[in-house]
């Protein structure tokens, strides 16, 4: 049995035909006293945000056995209609389980109320007016499972402390883990933080009852920041690939490798300066939150994939309009040089970033600067 298969079949268990058959707005009076014993011992789950890790993140709960709803943004509106009516995720290629409640946007309010566990997979960009609604309809109980990679562009705040107004009850998604791998049942490892372990314990164990290993912290300091930058630094190595590409001699160069494993180094140190100024740990950052994630998102992710395009010659909005969704690298860019500023550290790949973007300087310049920084930097 092929891996997809193993974890396509983990939802047909009795525990997932039963809650199949249940939804998150109602007990179902028509239900039988087995499924109602059913329901009340299974946690219920809220997804916000119905892009392809939203999404992939409602499919592994509902594999791991859990009630799931997934409530899409106002953006979402086509994507939750065609899932609704059993055609294909726009993103992700494949037809969600039935079982899943897929909700447009003016819908959320009985899944709100229900849930035991919110989880937030939408992009860093306007993430306070979301979680401002879901907070208005969400229980005081519940815990926020946090997908979201970055700063607040306007204030600089991280996920956890936006959602900290509203809850205290919150864990950090991180590590490297891309949406089709994810619903395609590929082996995957991720880290979930959280100051209060054993709620870092639980979303592990449920991660595990879907196919997916994981790790917990108490580091939601290193989590975040390794999770916001590796963004940016996947930018500025996607863009040595991207060079390679305008080269006659390309035959004989493999890729910008020596270049994008010197800005792969100097992209773990900038997000080591970062995370030691505010509180972080080394061992988050060279792992997977850090290391890990910024690897697969340099091999695969939109990220990487932007910076490719900008290193082989597309303008910025060239380069978005070709991925044709949120990079969220690109804001991270400002972002993460702000909160440098504050701590009064230099980071050298998000400089890099950050002139390509604004139009100081060209890919090639930018990490030719980069590099010959890093020089003065190990001197």
């Amino acid at each position: 049995m092929t891996t997809a298969a193993a974890a396509h079949k983990t939802i047909t268990q009795p525990t997932a035909n039963a809650a199949r058959r249940l939804r998150t707005n109602d007990l179902l009076p028509g239900a039988t006293e087995a499924e109602s014993h059913l329901l009340a011992s299974l946690t219920m789950i809220a997804v916000v945000g119905a892009g392809a890790m939203g999404t992939a993140l409602a499919i592994l709960h509902e594999r791991a056995g859990h009630p799931t709803a997934l409530l899409g943004t106002e953006f979402d509106d086509a994507t939750i209609e065609a899932c609704r009516n059993g055609r294909p995720h726009p993103a992700l290629g494949v037809t969600l389980p039935a079982s899943i409640d897929c909700r447009p946007h003016h819908a959320w309010a009985a899944a709100l109320r229900n849930a035991e566990r919110i989880v937030l997979g939408i992009s860093s960009d306007g993430l306070a007016s979301v979680v401002a609604q879901v907070a208005e309809g969400a229980g005081r109980g519940a815990v926020w499972v946090v997908a979201t990679k970055g700063w607040d562009p306007e204030t600089l705040r991280t996920p956890s402390e936006i959602i900290g107004e509203s809850s205290d009850r919150i864990v950090i998604l991180a590590g490297p883990a891309l949406a089709p791998e994810l619903v395609a049942g590929a082996p995957t490892a991720m880290v979930c933080a959280s100051r209060d372990i054993e709620l870092a314990r639980d979303v592990a164990a449920t991660l595990a009852r879907a196919g997916v290993s994981a790790d917990v912290t108490d580091d939601v300091a290193g989590a975040e920041i390794a999770a916001a930058y590796k963004n940016v630094t996947a930018i500025a190595v996607g863009m040595c690939e991207g060079l390679s590409e305008r080269l006659p001699e390309s035959v004989f160069v493999h890729t910008y490798a020596n270049a994008r494993a010197a800005v792969f180094a100097q992209g773990l140190r900038d997000m080591h300066v970062l995370a030691a100024g505010l509180g972080g740990r080394p061992e988050t950052i060279y792992g997977l939150a850090g290391a890990g994630d910024l690897y697969v998102t340099c091999l695969g992710g939109r990220n990487g994939n932007f910076g490719r395009l900008l290193g082989s010659g597309q303008t910025p909005d060239q380069a978005q309009s070709t991925i044709g969704s949120t990079v969220e690298g690109v804001s991270n860019t400002a972002a993460a040089l702000a909160v440098a500023e504050r701590l009064g550290v230099d980071i050298y790949a998000a400089r890099a970033v950050d002139a390509v973007l604004t139009g100081a300087a060209a890919p090639d310049e930018a990490i030719a600067g980069l590099l010959a920084a890093l020089g003065r930097i190990d001197a």
